[in-house]
């Protein structure tokens, strides 16, 4: 029996040998002895392609690969020079499919080829563009790729934007590779399929659109009437006149900025940002009729522009408008037109809980008016939010909700998002910006992908040898998001931001410090240095570690903080408070997150410097010279 049960093994084990030896004799080994094969009379969009794909290999082979409309096999082949059928393919997808020894690379719309050019590179290359400064791509005598390879891809949103490190010029390559095409902060040329642009304006347009300044005098009635005043900070919604005069400006926008070739454009028809809508009785009667709700009122008007577009001709234009604050719920026998894009606005919610968690009372009513939105609305639209605008410079722990978030928009039919964050990065680049970017894009192109492996390949590439210490201190950052409910809002102190126990700050010290540490290149410790200055910002607002009270130099690590925030570049810490904190009087004495309230002559500025000043005299005695400090840091740093 034994020798029987051998024997089957050793038939069994010759079996699966024989198995894979076919499998893997199967697979295609591609080298520097392929070829490009292209169309004989190219597309732009085919000609890039071809570019791209011919440019890698060359890099990744160490040799010139070949490109020709008459290429013999075996060849890659992009576009119509192959034979790969892509109709039922939706618009700007993609197939990437092994035939008879060769590959072949299709798609459809404006950019779907050439995203299918990046998808070989990076599938079968190992090409990964983390950054507009960094991209990896590893050399190889040849690359495999199974016989049996058929990829097809639909994009999951037809619009995706944000707004994180995005108005440099040398977005564009990260954008192909990652899948952003939104066109308000990037610009794609024709050949790489261009941008989905906004024309005329991106948000908050209803007061050029309405032209409510001009009209304060001569017609009152053109003016919102809130809380018994006209004012010109909305429109009146229902009135005819202010009507034709929008429906007017949006033609005239789309007279001088149309392209009939794009495959989208979209006119912005949104509310001012502030909550000076109509009361009037007309506006009233409507919104009573339709659930009492502000939006009805607001897709009436938007509705009627959008017939004007469309009777107009411009079938690739779309008109937008927001579902934001008192019009964020959707309205009752009213719905928006077919080429009506609704924007519905996340910015009350919580961003330490995922959107459908049950737990979340905060973010139960938005993913009510998102179900209601997205039962009636064909072409639904998000603009969500990814930082800290009150105290930018704090470390924003959303990591953990980004995919979930992502994800719920498009089990919910969400059609385009645009993930608002540090859209002031230039002059506040100060924590993980571009992190949070290659998340954000990584999520947009699939919300499905392997997320921690594609945040462990950016950590790797962007920090170091030392990267699994970043990956320690985000993880923790995450577990201890929010408030001591454990909500996370977008307006928020360093006090409502992170809830860390002593032990935690001395885990997140030594996690930086190793990182460090273990970094190879200048370019990596500038990097850490950079991202660390969140948490030294959060550590001096808090009082925590060497801010602690008990250490005597806490005064000196404020200014070594402070000068360390210029050094980098760092002269914004707000939404809005350019340069504010750069005349606080007191550096020394204020937390961090209130150094923006302290400029010379502004109500106890002078009277904090005063106190504060008699402290820092003091502080040798009260702390012992360092004594209660270095206890201190023997209890929770060993």
């Amino acid at each position: 029996m034994k020798k029987l049960i051998c024997a089957v093994l050793c038939v069994c084990f010759m079996i699966l040998s024989v198995t894979a030896a076919f499998a893997a004799e199967s697979n295609l080994t591609v080298d520097g002895t392929w070829s490009i094969r292209v169309p004989a009379s190219p597309t732009p969009y085919e000609r890039f392609a071809a570019n791209k794909l011919q440019s890698a290999l060359s890099e990744v082979f160490g040799v010139s690969v070949a490109s020709s409309a008459d290429a013999s096999a075996p060849y890659i082949a992009v576009g119509s020079a192959g034979a790969l059928d892509v109709s039922d393919i939706a618009d700007n997808g993609y197939r990437i499919r092994a035939v008879d020894g060769c590959i072949h690379i299709n798609g459809t719309g404006t950019r779907g080829l050439q995203v299918g050019a990046y998808r070989f590179l990076e599938e079968f290359c190992g090409r990964k563009v983390y950054t507009a400064q960094i991209t990896e791509l590893p050399k190889a005598q040849s690359i495999t790729v199974p016989a049996d390879t058929d990829i097809r891809y639909e994009p999951y949103f037809e619009y995706t934007e944000t707004d994180w490190r995005c108005g440099s010029s040398d977005i564009a390559e990260f954008s192909m590779a990652n899948g952003m095409f939104g066109g308000m902060y990037r610009s794609l040329s024709a050949e790489m399929g261009g941008t989905i642009r906004y024309i005329g304006g991106f948000c908050h347009t209803m007061g050029s659109l309405c032209e409510t300044a001009n009209y304060k005098d001569t017609h009152p009635e053109y003016l919102a009437l809130h809380d018994g005043e006209r004012t010109t900070d909305q429109p009146c919604l229902m009135n005819p006149d202010v009507l034709e005069i929008a429906k007017k400006n949006v033609l005239k926008i789309l007279r001088e900025q149309h392209d009939p070739n794009a495959s989208l454009q979209i006119v912005s028809v949104t509310q001012n940002d502030n909550y000076h809508f109509c009361q009037c009785e007309a506006c009233k009667a409507f919104e009573a009729a339709h659930g009492g709700v502000q939006s009805a009122t607001m897709l009436y008007f938007v509705n009627q522009i959008a017939d004007v577009v469309k009777e107009a001709g411009y079938n690739n234009v779309a008109v937008d408008t927001f579902a934001y604050q008192y019009t964020r719920q959707a309205p009752t026998g009213i719905v928006p037109r077919d080429n009506v894009i609704v924007r519905l606005c996340t910015i009350e919610c919580c961003f330490a809980h995922a959107l459908d968690d049950p737990s979340c009372s905060r973010n139960t009513a938005l993913m009510q008016d998102l179900r209601d939105w997205s039962a009636i609305c064909d072409r639904l639209y998000i603009w969500d939010y990814t930082t800290n605008y009150a105290h930018t410079c704090l470390v924003f722990p959303d990591f953990g909700v980004i995919q979930r978030n992502i994800q719920v928009f498009y089990e919910h039919s969400v059609k385009g998002i645009y993930e608002e964050g540090n859209y002031y990065m230039a002059s506040c680049d100060a924590e993980f910006g571009d992190l949070r970017l290659y998340m954000i894009a990584k999520c947009l192109q699939n919300p499905y992908c392997d997320l921690d492996a594609e945040i462990d390949g950016f950590l790797a590439a962007y920090y170091g040898n030392g990267w699994k210490h970043i990956r320690k201190a985000v993880d923790l950052y995450t577990e201890k998001a929010g408030d001591k409910d454990g909500h996370l809002m977008i307006y928020v102190g360093s006090k409502q931001s992170l809830q860390l126990k002593e032990r935690d700050v001395s885990v997140l010290d030594r996690c930086w410090a190793d990182a460090l540490r273990e970094a190879e290149t200048d370019t990596q410790k500038e990097h850490i240095a950079r991202s660390e200055l969140s948490w030294r910002f959060w550590k001096a607002s808090r009082k925590k570690s060497e801010f602690s009270l008990l250490n005597p130099n806490r005064y000196a690590e404020k200014e070594k903080l402070f000068r360390d925030l210029q050094a980098f570049g760092v002269t914004t810490l707000s939404e809005g408070g350019h340069n504010d904190y750069l005349d606080c009087i007191c550096i020394k004495y204020a937390p961090a997150d209130e150094w923006n309230d302290y400029e010379a002559g502004e109500r106890g500025a002078e009277t904090r410097v005063f106190f504060g000043r008699i402290l820092e005299a003091l502080m040798p005695i009260l702390t012992l010279g360092g004594v209660y400090y270095k206890l201190y840091q023997r209890i929770y740093q060993r």
